[in-house]
């Protein structure tokens, strides 16, 4: 399986009404689709590696979610707890959103056409100071934290708090 990351703005009137398009796209193309905020994700590495944790656990029938699009947002928001992982989702109004979608080589390139549709596509997906404070809440990561690593190691940081979700029962 491969995976592609399309990051935009996305005016969301009906959140259900969103997803339930999402749903056909994804199901249109034989993909799996998650949507996430990109103001909480700490850049491409973070994102590719809750797809790893996420597939990994599928694989190994370890997963939390039955659904593989939850998985992914389960470890992308640090989360072992389904409930709590819906924090780092999308909303109903203007949202900065990063999409990940992951299938067959062929498939991705279509559903990433059908996104696009509905989408203003933007790089949202590095991380920078912008997001800092939306990030050091998600992931509970602490000032002492910050004055031990830097401010520049943040990503680092986040990235273990999708390592330990494992580990946190």
């Amino acid at each position: 399986m491969d995976t592609s990351i399309v990051s935009g703005l996305v005016q969301i009137k009906d959140l259900r009404e969103f997803l339930k398009t999402l749903n056909k796209i994804s199901s249109a193309n034989n993909v799996t689709i998650q949507a996430l905020d990109a103001d909480k994700i700490a850049g491409e590495r973070h994102v590719r590696f809750a797809v790893k944790k996420a597939t990994d656990a599928m694989e190994a029938h370890t997963n939390v979610a039955n659904d593989l699009g939850v998985e992914i947002m389960r470890y992308a928001a640090g989360e072992r707890q389904i409930e709590k992982a819906f924090s780092i989702g999308l909303h109903e109004g203007e949202n900065s959103a990063v999409f990940v979608i992951v299938g067959e080589e062929q498939s991705l390139s279509l559903a990433v056409i059908a996104l696009l549709e509905i989408i203003d596509e933007k790089p949202l997906l590095d991380y920078s100071a912008s997001k800092r404070e939306s990030i050091i809440s998600q992931f509970n990561i602490t000032e002492s934290e910050i004055e031990a690593v830097g401010e520049d190691k943040i990503p680092e940081l986040v990235i273990e708090r999708v390592a330990l979700v494992d580990m946190l029962k």
